[in-house]
């Protein structure tokens, strides 16, 4: 290890530390218990009672009276956290299929916000996660693809081409969907990302897949 990457790591360290204080520490806190749990069922498939109190946690993650501090825990963990990549992956998946289905128009804003005043990481994360919202639930699809295609100009080129992405991995059945990628005539838009990360970037995390909630209880 290089002397400049091991200032990198420590620079990124302490950045990490000073974003944790911008979040809700204890909410955060009680999501990663919960992801712990989850993760070590998924792997080790162990039966425990325990998923009855990491149930509960995200239950009581998603009642918090300002739901875009969970949006800021999103993205905390997205580019600031220090957890182990399969965690991290846990972490965000559970906000997203227990929490994120709980969002109204308010948080949904407040996410639009980010994604058209942000063009860099912490935009980009955002948009991946309101992507992400609307495949992963159905009766938010329309809203979001209707807010894609209404600013789909003020887009910076990175979040055109996330957005080809999404539409060209997991809504190609869907026909508002191939209206909005005919518009942003990107045929290929894998090969945008395929640059290697720098020391200063992270490394991209490799596509994962994962069950249905409901499979939780098995």
């Amino acid at each position: 290890m290089t002397e400049n990457t091991e200032f990198d790591i420590e620079e990124y360290k302490r950045q990490s530390e000073t974003q944790r204080q911008t979040i809700n520490n204890e909410v955060y806190d009680e999501i990663l218990k919960s992801a712990k749990f989850f993760l070590q069922k998924r792997k080790n498939n162990i039966v425990s009672e325990e998923i009855v109190t990491a149930l509960e946690r995200m239950e009581e993650a998603s009642r918090i009276p300002n739901l875009n501090e969970i949006t800021d825990i999103y993205l905390f963990e997205s580019e600031f956290g220090l957890n182990s990549r399969e965690l991290s992956e846990e972490f965000l998946y559970i906000i997203l299929i227990m929490i994120a289905q709980h969002y109204k128009d308010e948080q949904m804003h407040y996410l639009e916000e980010i994604i058209l005043t942000d063009g860099k990481f912490r935009g980009s994360n955002a948009l991946q996660f309101y992507l992400k919202i609307g495949t992963s639930h159905k009766e938010k699809r329309e809203y979001v693809l209707n807010f894609i295609e209404s600013n789909i100009d003020k887009f910076p080129e990175s979040h055109k081409n996330m957005v080809a992405m999404f539409i060209k991995g997991f809504l190609q059945g869907d026909r508002h969907a191939k209206t909005i990628f005919d518009k942003l005539n990107i045929t290929n838009p894998e090969v945008h990302f395929r640059n290697p990360p720098t020391q200063t970037q992270r490394k991209p995390k490799p596509a994962k897949v994962y069950p249905k909630w409901w499979e939780f209880w098995k």
